[in-house]
């Protein structure tokens, strides 16, 4: 899953991308451009995390590991464990989370509330945000990424 092409799905879906007729923006695909910009960034935290633990090179051995540790993140897991260590992490990384944490609970009344009504506008900001704490994330040095993906993919027992 690539997250530079759900990010561009969700600029489309929100009508950035191809201008939609005036007037007012149809609800489905606003909310749908919500939820695809959050995807975006929870699969770029999955790749971050399996490129980083096993290599961005993959013989067919080391793909069944990759894929299970690019499947091993939870979305709740990602949160928690992200805003858990905001302390810890680089400004960038912090940024990521706290985006991260926006979208996933716009995202779940995007994809749950049938009340919530969103503008093109409030849409737009909110891919903006995602788009630009993805990108940083990403272009993060591959040892911070790899110190990250241990933070979200580890349980921490001292604490149990």
């Amino acid at each position: 899953m690539n997250w530079r092409n759900l990010m561009d799905a969700a600029r489309e879906m929100a009508g950035q991308i191809q201008p939609q007729a005036s007037g007012r923006p149809r609800q489905e695909p606003l909310k749908r451009a919500v939820s695809s910009a959050y995807y975006a960034m929870f699969h770029a935290l999955c790749q971050s995390n399996a490129d980083s633990i096993i290599g961005r090179r993959r013989s067919t051995f080391s793909r069944l590991a990759w894929t299970r540790t690019y499947r091993a993140l939870d979305h709740r897991q990602a949160r928690n464990r992200l805003v858990h260590a905001q302390r810890e992490i680089p400004v960038q990384a912090r940024t990521f989370a706290t985006a991260f944490q926006v979208l996933q609970e716009q995202r779940h009344d995007a994809d749950y509330n049938p009340h919530r009504r969103f503008s093109r506008g409030e849409v737009i900001a909110l891919l903006n945000i995602a788009d630009v704490a993805t990108q940083e994330y990403v272009g993060l040095p591959s040892s911070d990424r790899r110190a990250i993906a241990a933070l979200v993919l580890l349980q921490d027992r001292s604490t149990i």
